[in-house]
């Protein structure tokens, strides 16, 4: 018994390691130390970070997305529901929406636990969670079926009890936030 979301793919034979390999359905992945994901989180970088952001996020939004539409059928709410429930089972954090408002094409999303912010306590000064961020941005892009950014607005790296991001379109950040900034290209 692994957790919930996991034991329903063993149970139906969708979770297989095959030739040194997991896949989920058809989705490859893998296991990972925290550690070799957190190297670069560690440079606290701006620059670095928005790299790092903006790659998640093309890459989310052209592959994994698609991946998920054509392996598991799922689109708009129940995608992004997935993806909550296939990253909070992987360890990336319990992963919760708190606010979510389709009108104005804007979430906010709380992440207790992050295994990246309980790394990196005490060793940065700003943000931290570049990959989930590029993630959750291109999730509710296509949930909104409008191109959307995602700021973190508390980390639990700087002593904050959870990690929580904000998610809207870049016309509606504030950009006199220099944490915004740090995190955000201004096109």
């Amino acid at each position: 018994m692994l957790n919930s979301f996991y034991d329903k793919f063993i149970y139906t034979s969708g979770l297989k390691y095959k030739d040194n390999n997991f896949t989920l359905i058809n989705l490859p992945f893998m296991i990972v130390p925290v550690e070799l994901m957190i190297a670069l989180l560690r440079k606290d970088d701006p620059e670095l970070g928005q790299l790092i952001y903006y790659s998640i996020k093309d890459s989310t939004e052209k592959h994994l997305l698609k991946q998920f539409d054509v392996d598991f059928g799922l689109g708009g709410e129940k995608a992004l529901r997935f993806i909550e429930e296939f990253f909070s089972a992987s360890g990336w954090g319990a992963i919760n929406q708190v606010d979510l408002n389709f009108k104005k094409k804007q979430a906010i999303v709380s992440v207790q636990n992050s295994p990246f912010a309980f790394a990196l306590k005490g060793q940065v000064k700003s943000e931290t969670d570049h990959y989930l961020r590029g993630i959750l941005a291109a999730a509710f892009s296509d949930l909104f079926k409008e191109k959307v950014e995602c700021v973190e607005t508390k980390c639990i790296a700087l002593n904050a009890n959870s990690c929580e991001f904000i998610i809207k379109p870049a016309s509606e950040l504030n950009f006199e936030n220099p944490s915004t900034r740090r995190q955000i290209r201004i096109d």
